[in-house]
């Protein structure tokens, strides 16, 4: 990231500046004296820092807006710098008329994504986990994922691995001790300690990894996914759950070419609804590519739902009923007939068993039902537990679980303490860089192209 290294006063919108609102939040950092900015507003007298004043934004005898001005002066403020807050009307061309007025003749740059929240990393305003947890919050699908990235943002969890890097330590100085001190304190002393600050640690450690649950999916942003043969359904169901006509619907096989996505909001949790290209053998390239990113799509779906239409089977059907269905819905029971075709692929297939059959115009909404009702109680079931969502957080973890499953087994007989300092200094990296003691730069560049311009 090339501001990484960047001290200049930036400028941006800590709000949205896409679209008109009554307000807009302009955010000023980085600048080493607040009379700089003086002779832009009329209010006259000293300004008091987290005080609010209420002034016209003017330049060369123009006036271009009423403001409230806010002064945070470093390094008591969210990023540790000086910063000047003003609260403007939140029309799109005021927003950026006033950016370019502070670019142009204030000598600021317009701040680069997550520039503000890099800022309060590099001066020590906030921890590592921290950002992350501001990443996540700014970013939930879900109640689960706010209270986890609120959590992380508040330190509460970054508390727990701190906890767990105090015990580590603890430990590494009864390792120590044994080398510095072991004749003084004598051999068993030593050992018992040894070995009672390592089973404090890994039982501390184990109740943390218990969290990170192994899942093909990704509970930050689950996917519902509607797969069948074409002509089953799927686009119909697809526009019903939407409440739009999102998707074409057609008795034309192929006409999905590639998966369509949209969001849907069960329970408070937002998931991605995704309408697939039906499974048949592909008549072109094209739809030869949108078969295959249906395949992994059901691959790593949080929710799959296959849609039979009995009436219309294909010989692509046995491929796809080997694979995983979290709900199997026979469609078109209206049609004449209906009842032969499902007993057949039942006999053909048992394994999904009696599934229930729904006329998807007239029937839908027992469908929906039935469907919403089932997502939740998974999703509701996966949360249980409280796992760990952030990916760099869970591989982190399962690095310290395999470093501490060696250096558990090792230190059953190994006694040269030469060689267990040496595989206790591999697990201290990993737990470094889970506190965020040691965080490399690729960290930090997946971290904040997350974030808003203006935070």
């Amino acid at each position: 990231m090339k501001f990484l290294y960047s001290d200049e006063p930036i400028i941006a919108c800590s709000t949205c500046n896409h679209a008109n609102a009554a307000l807009a939040v302009i955010r000023i950092s980085g600048f080493k004296h607040l009379d700089d900015f003086l002779p832009f507003f009329t209010h006259t007298g000293p300004i008091e820092p987290r005080r609010v004043y209420y002034t016209k934004l003017f330049f060369q005898e123009e006036v271009f807006d009423d403001v409230c001005l806010t002064y945070f002066q470093g390094p008591k403020s969210y990023n540790g710098e000086n910063i000047l807050e003003l609260s403007i009307h939140g029309n799109t061309l005021n927003t950026e008329r006033i950016l370019k007025l502070f670019i142009e003749k204030a000598n600021c740059r317009l701040a680069a994504p997550g520039e503000f929240t890099y800022r309060a990393l590099k001066n020590k305003k906030l921890s590592l986990s921290q950002v992350e947890g501001l990443d996540l919050f700014l970013n939930a699908n879900s109640g689960y994922a706010l209270d986890q990235g609120l959590s992380l943002l508040s330190g509460n969890l970054q508390e727990v691995y701190s906890e767990l890097y105090d015990l580590f330590l603890k430990h590494k100085s009864a390792l120590e001790l044994s080398i510095d001190f072991g004749d003084d304190i004598g051999e068993e002393t030593a050992k018992a300690y040894f070995h009672s600050s390592l089973l404090d640690f890994k039982n501390k450690f184990e109740s943390l990894h218990r969290r990170v649950i192994p899942m093909d999916h990704n509970l930050l942003q689950p996917e519902i996914v509607l797969a069948g043969l074409p002509n089953s359904g799927k686009s119909s169901l697809f526009n019903y759950l939407l409440r739009q006509d999102r998707a074409i619907v057609s008795s034309t096989p192929g006409t999905t070419r590639d998966y369509l996505s949209e969001n849907l909001v069960i329970e408070g949790v937002k998931y991605q609804l995704i309408d697939t290209a039906g499974i048949r053998e592909a008549t072109d390239l094209i739809e030869a590519e949108g078969i295959k990113r249906t395949k992994k799509k059901m691959h790593h779906s949080f929710f799959s739902v296959l849609l039979i239409n009995p009436l219309e089977m294909r010989d692509e059907f046995s491929e796809l009923a080997l694979l995983h269905f979290d709900a199997v819905c026979f469609t078109h029971c209206d049609l004449p007939g209906f009842m032969e075709a499902q007993k057949k692929v039942i006999t053909d297939f048992p394994h999904f068993g009696p599934m229930g059959a729904f006329d998807l115009t007239h029937e839908v909404s027992r469908l929906e039902n039935h469907l919403f009702e089932s997502i939740n109680k998974k999703y509701l079931e996966l949360t249980k537990s409280k796992p760990i969502l952030l990916d760099r957080h869970k591989l982190l973890i399962n690095q310290v679980g395999v470093q501490l499953q060696n250096y558990v087994k090792l230190s059953s007989y190994e006694e040269d303490v030469a060689i267990l300092s040496h595989e206790l200094n591999t697990l201290a990296t990993c737990l470094s860089e889970l506190l965020g003691i040691i965080s490399p730069d690729q960290i930090l560049n997946s971290i904040f192209s997350n974030f808003c311009i203006g935070k």
